[in-house]
């Protein structure tokens, strides 16, 4: 998997990157300008691109729109680590930039948490990475079981969710860099803050579509076959439409996997979006030529930064990406992060409320009919006008709440799932984790509405560099465009009325795409629900479920009862497996021991 670290230009540091490499012969190395190690790590699709002006130095990694000029002509206007804020807000892609200026060393990621960066210390030494786990392999950090017991619970409230798992391990807040100094001090510079929503429909649509059609383009340019996810759903129909749209020297393979055609559409409305798709070719693979979920819940490749439910669908998730690298595929293309940024939701209305309260109380008379929410629950959740410390403050881990879609959900945070097999010590744990909490934390906006939506995001693109992972070990790298911070900036500039009703699904995506997408595809109101499919692979692989906590390592860790696990899986029908709770302890088991094996066998140890 693609990794690097960071070093500042002094012997300090110097000396702990030249331990590492030579503890981990084969890696790449930048130097500074006095020939120290700059950058080290493993970059299998592009070495940096790195550009040096005096004593100052410029790196990219990842994937951007820029070239040697380009950052040769900007990186000459930088005197100040904070000169390097406009940069990445000026290009598309999802890229991390790591700067050596003024005898300072900056690393920063995304601004939405697709890349990210970490740092702790060794010695005197701040050390930077991109990946918590390689990071932790490398200090010799344990576990950090108490912050592990709180992500069993779900969801996990916000922010602590973008916490890292390991003992002096530090998370920088996407939107966040790291400046370190001398290579021993450690601070963060937030540079970049969401957009205000202040675009109407039509301007909205705009600055989308062109946010879509930079991103789609950076990752179409190079020429060779290329595939992409077409799932039915508008998300993923829109991207295959624009990367279709850019063909020249690249050949596009569009992919569905059809589910259960008995329950669900998708199949369907991709065979449609397909036969306008021009010089495309459509695989289609079959409900049985699929693994279930639960299929590969554990593999030993796995160095996951944080417990993910891709865990649970791994093999499944991954099949498309499989068939495509035996292809020869370079690069496939994903719709994930549409849902995130243009479903909606109703708790947008709550926030509007006390602006616009006919509009609001109109919208939600909608979303009560779809969702046939009691009115007495709308109307006491409504009432409920707490700050979020004061919600947060609230949350309990001796009931458990429920994300059933029958209920509405206009609160800063969802009450949390507490699954039947946690131990005393595991809620115990827990509760201690959220009250050391309770008086430092803050939301990520001010606005109930903006902070549930950023959460979300962050979370989702925590969830996708887990899948990032389990597509290269399957043999191709993905992107995903939606993801990429101008898009969701596009996306947030628009006022909720405008994102969010009743009366139409993803409206402003469905904007975006006109013209592009053929109607028919854009007028589609279903979404596919994996959840049949879900139910068939707890009964096929109940067996080896249940066998799984003969030798837990979270039953060792002392949180959760794996006699009480055997007994569940082997009866998957149980309403005690409602809500996926078994979701977050699954991800959580086989985050564990990987993670469990990684830190034993690293020869990297903090002194």
């Amino acid at each position: 998997m693609p990794f690097f670290f960071a070093f500042s230009d002094c012997e300090a540091a110097e000396a702990v990157a030249r331990r590492l490499c030579a503890d981990r012969p084969g890696l790449g190395v930048v130097p500074h300008g006095s020939g120290r190690p700059w950058i080290v790590g493993h970059w299998p699709d592009a070495s940096p691109l790195v550009v040096r002006h005096r004593d100052n130095a410029v790196a990219l990694v990842g994937s951007y729109a820029a070239d040697e000029a380009e950052l040769a002509r900007r990186t000459r206007a930088v005197r100040t680590p904070t000169d390097l804020d406009a940069l990445a807000a000026s290009l598309p892609g999802q890229f991390h930039v790591v700067a050596a200026v003024a005898g300072h060393l900056r690393v920063q990621g995304t601004a939405y948490g697709t890349r990210r960066v970490f740092h702790g210390r060794t010695g005197s030494v701040v050390v930077a990475a991109d990946r918590a786990a390689e990071l932790a392999a490398l200090l010799g950090a344990p576990v950090d079981t108490a912050q592990l017991a709180l992500r069993l619970f779900h969801p996990v409230p916000a922010p602590l969710d973008q916490r890292a798992l390991w003992h002096g391990v530090e998370a920088v807040p996407p939107g966040s860099a790291l400046v370190v100094t001398e290579g021993r001090t450690a601070r963060t510079h937030r540079w970049h803050r969401p957009p205000e929503p202040h675009l109407g429909a039509a301007e909205g649509a705009t600055a989308v579509r062109e946010a879509l059609r930079a991103g789609v383009a950076l990752r179409t340019t190079g020429g060779g076959l290329i595939s992409a996810d077409l799932s039915g759903g508008m998300d993923s129909t829109a991207i295959c439409f624009l990367a279709a749209g850019r063909l020249r020297d690249t050949r596009l393979i569009a992919c569905t996997s059809t589910g259960d055609e008995t329950e669900n559409e998708d199949g369907h409305w991709a065979r449609l979006a397909a036969r306008a798709l021009p010089d495309t070719e459509h695989l289609v693979i079959g409900e049985h030529e699929l693994p279930l979920f639960y299929d590969g819940v554990l593999d030993d490749r796995d160095r996951w930064d944080a417990p993910s439910p891709f865990a649970v669908s791994r093999n499944r998730a991954t099949a498309l990406v499989a068939r495509m690298a035996a292809r020869g595929s370079r690069l496939h293309l994903t719709g994930i992060g549409g849902d995130h940024l243009f479903f909606g939701g109703a708790v947008h209305y709550h926030s509007l409320l006390t602006r616009r309260p006919w509009l609001a109380l109109s919208r939600l008379r909608g979303y009560r009919t779809l969702y046939a929410w009691p009115r007495r629950e709308v109307l006491r959740e409504l009432a409920d006008r707490r700050g979020y410390r004061e919600a947060f403050a609230g949350l309990t881990v001796r009931t458990s709440g429920s994300l059933s879609l029958s209920r509405p959900g206009f609160g800063w945070m969802h009450p949390l799932v507490v699954a039947p097999w946690f131990t005393p010590d595991c809620l115990d744990t827990a509760e201690r984790v959220l009250a050391d909490a309770a008086g430092s934390v803050r939301p990520y906006a001010a606005d109930r509405a903006r902070h549930v939506e950023l959460a979300a995001v962050y979370s989702g693109t925590q969830d996708v560099r887990a899948y990032d992972d389990a597509a290269r070990q399957a043999g191709v790298p993905v992107a995903h465009p939606f993801f990429d911070d101008h898009v969701v900036d596009a996306a947030l500039s628009v006022r909720p009325e405008d994102r969010a009703t009743p009366w139409a699904y993803k409206p402003l995506l469905a904007r975006a795409m006109t013209g592009i997408v053929p109607e028919r595809n854009l007028t589609r109101s279903t979404k596919g629900d994996g959840t049949p499919d879900a139910v068939a692979g707890l009964h096929r692989h109940r067996e080896e479920l249940a066998a799984l906590w003969e030798d837990s390592a979270l039953a060792e860790a002392g949180l959760v009862d794996p006699g009480r696990l055997r007994r569940l899986c082997l009866a998957p029908g149980s309403p005690e497996l409602a809500d996926n709770a078994l979701y977050s302890t699954l991800a959580c088991e086989s985050w564990l021991r990987t993670a469990r094996r990684a830190v034993t066998a690293s020869p990297g140890r903090s002194t």
